[in-house]
């Protein structure tokens, strides 16, 4: 029997692929037609609306790749099993970081009245450029495997993932505001004060100035701080590092070595965290600031996922459940201690724009030091993981040249 018609993951996946790129076209062309709505009418284009086209239309023509690559699979082309492994020299980096970096600094002094139109096209580099600096540094000398392998794994983690996450976390979210709600319901006297509250806020507005001051002593409470670092500090990245690496999950056991895994987690790391941070590009006010600060989030996701793509290996083919686990604990760690920064980050900028007394009042520049402290740990991680990887790849043989019996008895 062909094999092509029984090799169901590239027929589903190039479905998938085609769905998502579908859904990405669909933004971008209703970001496009609003865009030209707004320009007949006389109006100025929100930067947010055309940063969202930009990336949109992107992300659609990845997954169209994708789709690609996977129906090539499914027909057996040669071109879907040609070796795919990542070769970063120190060139690429420095091309790399200078491009980027440009690209940053044209965005942060870039005038309010171009930004619809400069910052769409300066998004890209400023996201893809350190994502494939940080994803080639990480699987450097270790094999990807072929084309299939890794645009499938790409495309996973840039469609089913992100779903399946969204649903998990909205589920745990819903668990939690039901848990809040009990426990505030059980305090008569609370309920009466929140009650109140909430009418105060519908009467003035709830955008207005006089709401959100109104509002502010409440968000930097210590119920609220422990509530937020339960779910987006503890719950978040449980969620996370078992779903980031689903394409290693689904394809363990036809893996060649622990160290693929590691390539191949460290790849869909890179493609959750190119969706992710994509996705909170379309934004005009600290543009620049936010992408910058995501190229911490991109170490961390890359990292975490290589490791858990190592660990999910080791378990499947070799029976190291222990190992995983490990791995899954450092991994659901290192990512809560990112999200527990970032947490007290925003309650300090909270508390210090409506000028509270708070612990975490001034705090920022500490935090923006611990972040970057976090960052270049995960990066070190990477680099270190890395090098262990590839030490348990298979060395070459060396074969010795033997010289010809006849000329060795002439010399």
């Amino acid at each position: 029997m062909n094999s092509s018609k029984t090799h169901l993951p590239s027929l589903l996946g190039s479905l998938l692929f085609i769905l998502g790129a579908l859904v990405f076209f669909s933004v971008a062309l209703l970001m496009g037609v609003t865009a030209l709505g707004t320009i007949f009418a006389g109006k100025e284009v929100p930067a947010q609306q055309t940063i969202l086209l930009v990336v949109s239309a992107f992300e659609a023509v990845l997954l169209i790749i994708a789709a690609f690559v996977s129906i090539q699979r499914f027909l057996e082309k040669p071109f879907a099993e040609t070796d795919a492994s990542v070769r970063i020299s120190i060139w690429h980096i420095l091309v790399s970081l200078l491009i980027a970096g440009v690209a940053l600094l044209i965005g942060y002094y870039s005038g309010k009245t171009l930004n619809w139109f400069l910052l769409p096209i300066l998004t890209l580099p400023a996201v893809i450029l350190p994502l494939y600096i940080l994803f080639g540094l990480g699987v450097r000398g270790i094999p990807l495997g072929t084309r299939w392998q890794s645009w499938n794994a790409f495309g996973i983690a840039m469609t089913l993932v992100p779903f399946l996450l969204l649903f998990l976390e909205v589920f745990a979210f819903i668990v939690i505001l039901i848990l809040v709600v009990t426990v505030i319901m059980s305090q008569p006297g609370f309920a009466g004060q929140i009650e109140r509250l909430s009418q105060q806020i519908y009467a003035l507005g709830p955008q207005s100035a006089q709401a959100q001051k109104l509002l502010a002593p409440y968000l930097v409470k210590p119920g609220v701080i422990v509530v937020s670092l339960i779910y987006l500090a503890l719950l978040v990245p449980l969620l996370e590092e078992v779903v980031k690496p689903l394409a290693v999950w689904l394809s363990a056991n036809k893996l060649t070595s622990p160290a693929q895994g590691f390539a191949l987690g460290a790849l869909s790391g890179a493609g959750y965290a190119l969706i992710e941070t994509l996705g909170v590009s379309p934004q005009a006010s600290g543009w620049a600031s936010l992408l910058l600060s995501r190229i911490g989030t991109g170490v961390l996701h890359i990292t975490a996922s290589a490791l858990m793509g190592a660990g999910i290996v080791y378990a499947v083919r070799e029976r190291r459940y222990l190992s995983l686990l490990g791995i899954y604990f450092l991994s659901v760690t290192m990512h809560g201690l990112w999200n527990s920064v970032a947490i007290f980050f925003t309650f300090s900028t909270i508390a210090g724009y409506f000028d509270m007394e708070s612990p975490l009042k001034g705090l920022q520049t500490w935090l923006n030091i611990g972040m970057a402290f976090l960052s270049v740990a995960f990066f070190i991680v990477l680099i270190v993981a890395n090098r262990k990887m590839r030490e348990t790849l298979p060395q070459p043989v060396l074969i010795e040249k033997v010289e010809n019996p006849v000329t060795q008895e002439l010399n």
